[in-house]
């Protein structure tokens, strides 16, 4: 949930475009309808450009397409994109792994966030999901105590909810196969070898979407 404290010192635009991304990535907005900025911003009682500025940074997160005829289409990823950031994280968590010591903390934190991803699940609220995940891999950078590194992964943030929105419409994930799936990962965690856990981390991220173009579910 989020905190009210926090809600009060966002800008307008921010506010404006964390509702507008959170309305996308649960599909109440579905791939190709278009956003038009006088329509929005009559229906939210903001100005233009306000509406303008929020769908800016939903186009630098992949999730729209600005047309300059004042009109936003909603996109997914192309699986490219999609495969190109999921093996940066990958190869950028690997090396974390690898500086990561005593694991009793950040698996007390993995485990305590996973039990809200099932809250999420449940409720079939992707967008949070998609925050979730983040959290739920932040845990592992930042038991690498990697400040540089944990920089790099937290530039591809922005992508992550065009990437898993795109990765569910095609695979058509369950949301409780997605819990799932970081389970693997916390028991990996709390039993494996580095190695295991890498590998475990390569499937986690490189597996389903690979799965994806082998089955012929390419985004058009």
């Amino acid at each position: 949930m989020t905190d009210p404290a926090t809600v009060l010192h966002r800008s307008l635009p921010e506010n404006v475009y964390l509702l507008l991304r959170r309305r996308i990535l649960n599909n109440e907005f579905e791939a190709g309808q278009r956003l038009i900025e006088m329509n929005l911003a009559d229906e939210l009682g903001v100005s233009r450009s306000t509406v303008r500025e929020a769908l800016r940074q939903l186009s630098v997160d992949g999730l729209v397409d600005i047309s300059p005829r004042r009109h936003s289409v909603v996109t997914r990823m192309a699986y490219e994109e999609i495969r190109d950031a999921c093996y940066a994280r990958f190869v950028l968590e690997a090396g974390a792994v690898r500086s990561v010591g005593e694991r009793g903390i950040m698996l007390s934190r993995m485990e305590a966030v996973l039990d809200r991803m099932r809250g999420a699940a449940a409720d079939g609220d992707v967008a949070s999901m998609i925050d979730l995940d983040t959290e739920f891999h932040s845990c592992i950078i930042d038991a690498s105590g990697r400040r540089r590194l944990g920089s790099l992964w937290r530039m591809l943030d922005a992508q992550m909810g065009a990437l898993m929105r795109s990765s569910i419409d095609r695979q058509h994930i369950d949301l409780r196969e997605a819990v799932r799936r970081h389970q693997l990962v916390v028991d990996v965690f709390g039993s494996g070898s580095v190695d295991e856990i890498v590998n475990t981390l390569e499937e986690h991220y490189l597996g389903t979407v690979d799965d994806m173009a082998s089955a012929g579910v390419l985004p058009n």
